[in-house]
């Protein structure tokens, strides 16, 4: 009897775990459906990365082609008044297209950083990869960028050439009128001479002289679009502070008037006039203005005004000067601009 009970409990037992969690079946179903029913995240697209600013780009159209204009001119002064045209062109030209495309690069370079560290960097829902990638495309357009990168190369072409021009320009003036070392021109040697003979004649011979001399000088200095300054005037640069010599300088000193004023005043207003223009240099700010009076003569005087003023990229400061000379009444109103490079003592006119 105990046998059999024993044997029953065991049949029942055994009964029990088959259906509940010993069956072959069961166990299967159960294995398989923990693996299926496992949480798996839905596959999501990565959004498209953002698009790199366009690269600004330097046109090589329109660079003044004027070097060697001044070559198909006779005339010394005039070949001086064409090399002074040419550089008045090729400044134009560093101030209104190199210089502002130096500055677009700088911007470029900004809005890069700005496109990275705004629109990607951190961005979760792009993998680390596609930053990593994208950063390593913003860096290599960043470095193409700075001065001496692929971006700049034209750039780097071009501002050589300037100042390549601008140099063999200063340097053909000064042949043509007689500075920075070179001999003065045959025909003003003798002018010269011709006005040093006059002075030794009588009182009234001298002042007829003068007034037909300075009459010939005004006449030439507006023929010739102002270029003459210093052989008119004589006003020496070194004197009157300036320093190193500018593109408008003749017959071996800085001029710092222009003909058409300096033609109407004697060597002592003139020495009174670039006075005035050396001290507005020296306030370097807009607006600046210094007046002056003849010593010799009443109603003889002028003034000197900063009308504009701005700084290159290479250190290089500009200023717009307007000249104003009053004669008996008579106004004459000049204007002119003077440069300083990082280097120089002082100012000097480039037109």
């Amino acid at each position: 009897m105990a046998k059999r009970i024993e044997s029953m409990i065991h049949a029942l037992v055994t009964a029990c775990l088959m259906t509940s969690v010993g069956s072959p079946a069961f166990s299967q179903e159960q294995s398989g459906s923990s693996v299926d029913r496992a949480y798996a995240a839905p596959v999501a697209a990565e959004p498209a990365l953002p698009a790199l600013p366009p690269t600004p780009i330097l046109s090589q159209k329109g660079y003044p082609d004027c070097r060697e204009d001044f070559q198909k001119i006779a005339a010394p002064f005039d070949k001086a008044k064409e090399t002074n045209r040419c550089t008045v062109l090729l400044d134009r030209y560093y101030s209104e297209v190199l210089t502002p495309f130096r500055q677009k690069m700088i911007d470029h370079q900004n809005q890069l950083s700005a496109v990275y560290t705004r629109q990607v960097a951190g961005q979760m829902k792009y993998s680390a990869k596609s930053r990593d990638d994208f950063y390593a495309v913003v860096k290599q357009e960043h470095a193409a960028s700075d001065p001496d990168g692929a971006h700049l190369a034209d750039y780097r072409m071009l501002e050589s050439r300037y100042q390549q021009d601008r140099s063999y320009l200063q340097d053909r003036f000064c042949f043509n009128t007689g500075c920075g070392g070179y001999q003065v021109p045959e025909y003003v040697s003798k002018d010269d001479e011709a006005k040093k003979d006059k002075t030794d004649k009588k009182d009234g011979a001298v002042k007829s002289a003068k007034k037909s001399s300075g009459s010939q000088k005004c006449k030439k200095a507006k023929r010739r679009g102002g270029v003459l300054g210093g052989i008119l005037g004589g006003v020496a640069g070194n004197a009157a502070g300036l320093g190193t010599i500018g593109t408008l300088i003749s017959s071996g000193v800085g001029a710092v008037l222009v003909g058409e004023i300096a033609c109407q005043l004697t060597q002592e207003e003139q020495i009174e006039a670039a006075e005035a223009t050396v001290a507005v240099t020296e306030k370097e700010e807009v607006g600046a203005t210094a007046t002056w009076k003849s010593p010799t003569r009443a109603g003889v005087s002028g003034s000197s005004t900063v009308t504009a003023m701005n700084t290159q990229p290479n250190g290089r400061k500009c200023l717009n000067i307007t000249d104003v000379a009053i004669i008996d009444g008579k106004e004459t109103r000049v204007s002119k601009q003077m440069c300083r490079g990082q280097d120089d003592e002082g100012y000097t006119i480039l037109a």
